[in-house]
Order: structure tokens, then sequence, then C-alpha cells
């Protein structure tokens, strides 16, 4: 991976919006895998 593909485009129009909406998917995902491996660890010890 280069540095190109993770730095933003200072010319490119800031989208706040987008960035927003990013990272509650990302951390609606990871709350979700955390409740799901819960359960399944909860089942394992049981």
């Amino acid at each position: 991976m280069t540095t190109a593909s993770i730095t933003p485009d200072p010319s490119a129009p800031a989208k706040p919006l987008a960035t927003a909406l990013r990272a509650i998917k990302a951390f609606a995902g990871a709350a979700v895998s955390v409740v799901v491996l819960g359960e399944y660890a909860d089942k394992r010890r049981a």
C-alpha cells in the first residue's frame, strides 16, 4: 500500500457527511462483531 492511497487529495472537496457515515458504519460493524462474538463465547463456556 502506498501513502497516496491513504493521504486524501488536497484538491478534492471535503465531504464531512460521507466521512461521518463511514465512521458510523465502521463503529456499527465493530459493535455487531462484539455482540456476536460475545454470545458465541458465552455459549462455549456453558
